[in-house]
């Protein structure tokens, strides 16, 4: 965007290397990326005062529209502190997006990048987020299906984000060499195997995405008939998708069988079983909560561990429902008997939260998505969200939904977002444990409470017509960047942490405000562009 003969190279490595620290120190510390986002700002500032075009660069950072445009998002919750009440927690949020501010205006009023200067930035944050997820997965002791304890300096959520990137750079940047080709291959093979250890569901969908969109844009320049069945199918498989999922919803919660309440059958021992017919919740094809023997079941428990079924679980869980749902697994029926033919291996893997005895057989993603039905299933039966994730977020996105609505027009202020979510709780009586009652988890939905349905749309507006303006939606690597962000906005606010902030700020201003615009790549198409984009 701005010309500077004569810039001293000197400024120029420290700004390159800069931006490259920053995207490096993302996936590792807050502290050390916001040093280098001020060495970025402080060598900024002093390359105007040495080479005397300070007001240029003040110019081109704080006079061009599209810069202006994007800088507006920061500039709407400074606004925004105008009608809140909690200022402090108002500022803090301004805090954290003041790299909007800083990132937009040194990337706007700096020279663009050279293709080979971006290769490189880039090139170091993928790596550096594959050695962020391999150190955790290494040396952070946290058990296989701890997929929260894998990522040790930042959410789980983010590190995801961050690979979703790597995957993309590692390959839109692959190497022409074919003896070094292998290395970005292996690479991506590794940030993937890593989103699958971190059981991002989101991370794979956003991959899916990305995957799409580059073949529906890749098959433009084929003839009709091919271009249009690789289209419709693409159309066609997250449908399919959908409806499979709803199926298998469903084929979890079949109906108790008939009269079964009625019976009058007991265990060995003469107990009468419990059966609880209302709800339909079942491991494995069998239903959980029928053909319990209570008393027979606390009684040869104890004969079996040390802890009693009143305990919680080395997950946080009743001990007694971990057992009843371990059993189910199994198509036992929950009496003493079955108690006694559990092995000591099994007893260890009920006392350490294991629900089901197929646990460790399905891989990461298959075990995440099980636990997602069960929160699912137990919301649906019995109204119970807290502690599980997306129950709870639905749960928010309910009250959320209902502060947005009573407040549409200009929003409850920057800083009062979580004030209202614990009066509207409070106001009905969540049933939500008070360590639970969070905010929206929605960035969408977060704007519109924050700013009412005018202060959203035009934050939407400030992140799409800047890039639109300055043709970064041509760029590959930015159409993958917001898949990434735009997905993750819907369960999470992903810009209310430093990390997302800066995942946001950096990628975006790095994209629209300093990667090179060659010029025979205008108002081309993503295929002949690339070509240019890779050089």
């Amino acid at each position: 965007m701005l010309q500077l003969p004569g810039q001293r190279p000197v400024f120029r490595r420290i700004h390159v290397s800069a931006l490259g620290l920053c995207l490096v120190f993302m996936p590792w510390s807050t502290a050390y990326l916001s040093m280098a986002q001020m060495l970025l700002a402080a060598n900024w500032i002093a390359a105007g005062i040495v080479e005397g075009n300070a007001r240029a660069r003040w110019r081109a950072a704080f006079a061009q529209p599209p810069v202006l445009m994007f800088m507006s998002f920061f500039g709407l919750h400074l606004l925004g502190l105008f009608w809140t009440e909690d200022l402090g927690w108002g500022l803090d949020l301004c805090r954290i997006l003041f790299p909007v501010l800083v990132l937009g205006a040194v990337l706007s009023g700096s020279e663009r990048l050279r293709s080979a200067e971006l290769r490189t930035v880039l090139l170091l944050g993928a790596w550096s987020a594959i050695a962020s997820g391999l150190f955790g997965l290494f040396f952070s002791g946290a058990r296989a299906d701890d997929y929260r304890g894998i990522s040790m300096f930042v959410s789980h959520i983010r590190l995801a984000l961050m690979l979703c990137m790597a995957i993309a750079v590692l390959l839109w940047y692959r190497p022409k060499s074919m003896w070094l080709r292998p290395t970005h291959w292996i690479g991506a093979g590794i940030a993937a195997y890593l989103i699958l250890r971190l059981t991002s569901i989101q991370g794979l969908l956003i991959l899916a995405l990305i995957g799409m969109v580059y073949i529906w844009r890749a098959v433009k320049p084929w003839r009709a008939l091919p271009r249009i069945g690789v289209r419709a199918l693409l159309l066609l498989v997250p449908l399919l998708a959908t409806v499979a999922a709803f199926t298998v919803l469903e084929s979890r919660n079949q109906p108790v069988p008939a009269g079964l309440g009625a019976r009058m059958e007991r265990t060995a021992g003469g107990e009468p079983y419990h059966h609880d017919t209302i709800n339909t919740q079942t491991e494995n094809g069998t239903h959980v909560w029928t053909y319990i023997a209570w008393n027979e079941l606390r009684r040869a428990w104890l004969l079996r561990s040390t802890r009693s079924l009143d305990d919680v679980d080395d997950r946080g869980h009743p001990l007694w429902a971990t057992t009843v749902r371990y059993l189910a697994s199994k198509g036992m029926r929950k009496d003493s008997a079955a108690v006694m033919k559990l092995s000591d291996g099994e007893v260890r893997a009920i006392e350490s939260g294991i629900p089901n005895v197929l646990h460790g057989q399905r891989g990461p993603i298959r075990e995440r998505l099980e636990e997602v039905l069960f929160e699912l299933d137990q919301y649906r039966g019995q109204g119970v969200a807290s502690g599980h994730s997306v129950a709870m977020r639905i749960e928010f996105a309910k009250a959320g939904w209902a502060i947005a609505k009573a407040n549409w027009m200009i929003g409850v202020g920057t800083g009062d977002t979580q004030r209202a979510f614990d009066a509207l709780y409070e106001l009905h009586g969540s049933s939500l444990e008070p360590r639970w009652r969070l905010r929206a988890h929605n960035e969408y939905l977060t704007l519109w409470i924050s700013f009412g349905v005018f202060g959203l749309l035009w934050s939407l507006f400030s992140w799409w017509w800047p890039a639109w303006r300055l043709g970064a939606w041509r760029n590959p690597l930015f159409v993958a960047w917001a898949i990434a962000f735009g997905i993750s906005c819907f369960t999470d606010d992903t810009i209310e942490t430093q990390a997302g902030a800066t995942f946001f700020a950096l990628y975006y201003a790095l994209f629209v405000f300093a990667a090179p615009v060659p010029e025979d790549s205008i108002g081309t198409d993503i295929t002949t562009a690339s070509g240019a984009s890779r050089t």
